[in-house]
């Protein structure tokens, strides 16, 4: 390997993020990345193999990166679902990676599927001893917490343009702002997973 192999790769890989998470699979292209790195082509096929297979090395990167900066407390999804939210907004490209894996790459990712593996049994233990709502599967728990993390980004643009108005209204003094996204998240994830009140 050339002695430059290791600073070549992570130009490379700095480049590809970049790129795959303004355009995604589909509309990246390998030409802008190894300019962008100022690299040759060949050398992207040499050390990553395929588009698709950098693709997948990007996202499960950047999944990786967030599972080590978030780590879950299952009783406390609240805090969990506000430390995913803050770090996601510090490294929006992870975001929109996800975004993109969502729509074009169809399909598994090992390091994924072993972080939601230990996220799931965590949120489980916390059911059985009693810390957390029983009535719903640990694993439903776990996709409903992650979508109401990501709300506003899969929210339609139609409904994203109420926002501004509801903004306005606030800056008018029409109505009180109820702290923001964040804040709904804290208060929809703890109502979420409270356990139900017994019945009368």
């Amino acid at each position: 390997m050339p002695p430059d192999a290791t600073e070549t790769k992570r130009r490379l890989m700095k480049a590809a993020v970049e790129e795959f998470a303004a355009h995604g699979l589909a509309g990246a292209r390998i030409d802008r990345i190894a300019e962008s790195a100022k690299a040759n082509k060949r050398s992207i096929y040499m050390h990553f193999g395929t588009k698709e297979e950098l693709f997948d090395m990007v996202v499960a990167d950047g999944m990786s990166e967030l599972a080590a900066a978030v780590a879950i407390d299952a009783g406390d999804l609240s805090g969990y679902a506000c430390a995913l939210y803050d770090r996601l907004e510090q490294r929006p490209h992870i975001r929109r990676l996800y975004l993109w894996a969502g729509l074009e790459r169809q399909q598994p990712i090992d390091a994924e599927v072993a972080e939601y593996r230990r996220n799931v049994a965590a949120i489980r233990a916390a059911q059985e001893a009693g810390r957390i709502r029983t009535d719903i599967p640990a694993l439903d728990l776990m996709a409903m917490v992650i979508a109401l993390v990501i709300s506003w980004d899969t929210a339609s643009w139609s409904l994203k343009a109420l926002q501004a108005e509801q903004t306005d209204q606030a800056d008018s003094g029409h109505t009180s702002p109820a702290g923001g996204h964040r804040a709904a998240l804290a208060a929809a994830v703890t109502t979420l997973t409270r356990q139900p009140s017994p019945s009368t």
